[in-house]
């Protein structure tokens, strides 16, 4: 089936134009896409937007104030269509100090009919026969400029959202399901913004850490401690600093040189020689009992 080209916003005009054309809308399908997969300060990088005639996507990273779209989100005489939306919605909540009324969620929908599978690409094959390529699902979208394929990927993610929104409706009504699928629908809308807590304790929560002995322990507490640290200065996702499984072959193995490393799976080629494995291997050796004037080898 053609499609028609995608509208981008980049830019204060283009984003007056959508918002005068939102207004007059009676549903509007709406997802997100983020750099949560990437960055430890996740934020929204694309919100997608999608009318019965037309898809827009609007880079909230190219302007300052998108502020208008937060009245649409608000307005209770526009539904807003989301799959899943529990996760967009607080991201909206989070970024924006964004509040959204009336919404239908395709994905609570389907669960109340009955529906085994509740992603996305299954429901639209199902109904529509589309397929929808995954390849950009963990795509870092606060990298700039986006590619085609990029914005023909996050696009489809509302192009059916309203058509299939009217199939599920119908299906609720049929069943006498729609009052419960409401009822669902609000809770979403009042969900309150869980905030990123981290708890040094948590590093007990590593597969194979209550395994290990007492020395261990302390070692792994203080690598997930290192991790978080450079997580946040870094602004990286903390398993792109070391994974899990490479904390803990570390705590398992306290490598007591840097040579050690190259030993240990998971350690990224970066660190060798580098200013973060000479503190790395400082923290092992400090938590190890090593010694507490044992010089680092190199």
């Amino acid at each position: 089936m053609e499609i028609s080209p995608v509208v981008v916003i980049e830019n204060r005009a283009e984003f007056s134009k959508l918002i005068d054309s939102l207004q007059h809308a009676a549903h509007i399908a709406v997802d997100t896409e983020s750099n949560s997969f990437y960055a430890y300060y996740n934020r929204i990088c694309l919100i997608q937007v999608s009318t019965e005639n037309q898809d827009y996507i609007i880079d909230p990273l190219a302007f300052d104030d998108i502020s208008d779209l937060g009245t649409i989100l608000a307005d209770p005489a526009v539904e807003k269509i989301f799959h899943a939306a529990p996760n967009d919605v607080a991201g909206l909540k989070r970024d924006f100090k964004f509040c959204v009324r009336n919404i239908f969620d395709t994905a609570i929908a389907a669960k109340i009919l009955g529906y085994q599978q509740l992603g996305l690409a299954r429901i639209l094959n199902e109904h529509f026969g589309v397929c929808l390529n995954k390849k950009w699902q963990r795509h870092d979208w606060g990298k700039r400029p986006l590619r085609p394929e990029q914005l023909d990927y996050a696009r489809l993610d509302t192009h059916y959202l309203i058509a299939l929104r009217h199939r599920l409706a119908a299906e609720l009504q049929e069943k006498q399901l729609l009052d419960a699928a409401k009822e669902a629908f609000e809770k979403v809308c009042t969900q309150e913004i869980h905030e990123k807590n981290f708890r040094a304790s948590d590093f007990l929560h590593i597969c194979g850490a209550k395994s290990l002995d007492v020395e261990g322990k302390r070692v792994l507490k203080a690598l997930y401690l290192f991790r978080e640290h450079e997580a946040r200065r870094r602004d990286r996702a903390p398993f792109r600093i070391l994974t899990n499984e490479t904390l803990l072959r570390l705590a398992l193995q306290r490598p007591k040189s840097i040579q050690d490393f190259s030993k240990i799976k998971g350690i990224p080629r970066t660190y060798n020689n580098s200013r973060t494995a000479v503190l790395l291997l400082e923290v092992i050796r400090k938590n190890a009992g090593h010694g507490e004037d044992a010089a680092i080898q190199h």
